[in-house]
């Protein structure tokens, strides 16, 4: 499933003159079945793109293809469209609303009519794709998990859904670093394990530096620069112009390539691979 935007704008409501629109001239695609990261500082206008990209804003300018097919045309296919994907928002479990995992994971495919044979196995199965027990968590409050936890709850409740594309805005915002671990180390399982389309949005750039198949730096409601993250993290003057953290690796590396160590595969993504070319580079066995 191919999404593609053409010279989309979309402005709020409210708005503070001088930066009326939140996003504006986008042109991009989504490819099918690829990993594909937003980065760019704070108000870029990155949730505000992965929102149209869903569905959920119509753009006030420009238009949104699915598969060739302007998404607007019709009323049902919008309605398909939306039912094909699922969107991790920012802290997710800010939403929970009944008391238990169960519930949580199994109130929408209830609407759906399924029986509850289906039901169960989907949410069980959902849980231990996330790597969690649902012998010790089906019954339980969400409240009662740790941040991690309830962080893959909300994707095992995205996954239920068994969409075609997975939207995830800022996915380990707010947790420690063994939780966000988990939760990159669930995002790569699943992009090796199907053929799901994952959209992601996050500041995390090291990660998506070493994972994902194409990137768009946004600033100011436009695309700066798109491409492969080679070709986004060979050009660090840009991401430190705009304020980003150019990754620990990726910066050592621009280092020992000055200091005159030779790599045919800039810039570094992987520790093996700078481990492997710092060695050759001083004759260590």
């Amino acid at each position: 499933m191919k999404i593609e935007l053409s010279q989309c704008c979309y402005r709020y409501h409210h708005y503070i003159t001088g930066h009326e629109y939140a996003v504006r001239d986008i042109n991009l695609v989504i490819h099918s079945s690829q990993i594909t990261g937003f980065i760019g500082p704070n108000g870029a206008g990155k949730s505000t793109l992965i929102y149209l990209l869903a569905g959920l804003l119509k753009p006030l300018k420009g238009k949104v293809f699915v598969d060739g097919i302007d998404l607007y045309k019709s009323k049902a296919g919008l309605v398909d469209f939306r039912k094909s994907l699922a969107l991790v928002s920012q802290f997710p479990e800010d939403q929970f609303f009944t008391d238990s995992v169960y519930q949580e994971m199994s109130f929408g495919l209830q609407k759906q009519g399924l029986s509850e044979q289906i039901i169960r196995k989907r949410v069980i199965d959902c849980l231990r794709e996330v790597d969690l027990d649902e012998k010790s968590i089906l019954g339980r409050s969400p409240d009662e998990l740790g941040g991690g936890d309830r962080r893959l709850v909300c994707i095992a409740m995205a996954l239920v859904r068994q969409p075609k594309i997975l939207i995830l805005d800022e996915p380990t915002v707010g947790l420690d670093t063994a939780s966000s671990s988990r939760v990159w180390d669930l995002l790569r399982t699943l992009s090796q394990m199907s053929d799901i389309t994952i959209i992601l949005v996050s500041h995390e750039l090291d990660k998506l530096a070493s994972w994902t198949d194409y990137l768009f730096l946004m600033h100011e409601g436009r695309i700066m620069v798109d491409g492969s993250p080679k070709e986004i993290f060979s050009q660090p003057q840009v991401l430190s112009k705009l304020g980003l953290r150019v990754p620990q690796l990726i910066a050592l590396g621009y280092e020992l390539k000055e200091a005159g160590l030779q790599y045919e595969d800039w810039p570094f993504f992987e520790l093996a691979a700078a481990e492997a070319a710092i060695k050759k580079w001083l004759n260590i066995a």
